[in-house]
């Protein structure tokens, strides 16, 4: 079975949120930040051959607007298909108010 492969792009915010995720989990274990980075890039990965890995979210709001979720241990990466690239918009620890956190449309 063979599936077409998308690019994968990080919004600014997406970009920011992993840093600072990584920021400040080496603040307890440096060790524990970079396995975790090693962890999220290597699923962003997964995602150019794979696009639909994650699940359409549960909130209706998130759902309507196109957003699928990957779960990469506590993190939530929240992303949107096009033809041939996948938007990382957030990438943000699961027990952070979703909803409050992306934009109305």
């Amino acid at each position: 079975m063979s599936s077409s492969r998308h690019s994968v792009r990080l919004l600014a915010i997406a970009e920011q949120d992993l840093q600072e995720i990584v920021s400040y989990v080496a603040g307890e274990n440096v060790s524990a930040a970079l396995a975790l980075a090693d962890r999220i890039e290597q699923d962003l990965r997964r995602l150019a051959s794979h696009p639909y890995l994650g699940k359409i979210p549960s909130d209706e709001k998130l759902a309507g607007l196109g957003y699928r979720v990957l779960l990469v241990e506590n993190y939530l990466i929240f992303y949107t298909v096009s033809a041939k690239t996948i938007l990382v918009h957030r990438i943000i620890h699961g027990a952070r108010d979703l909803p409050g956190l992306f934009p109305s449309t």
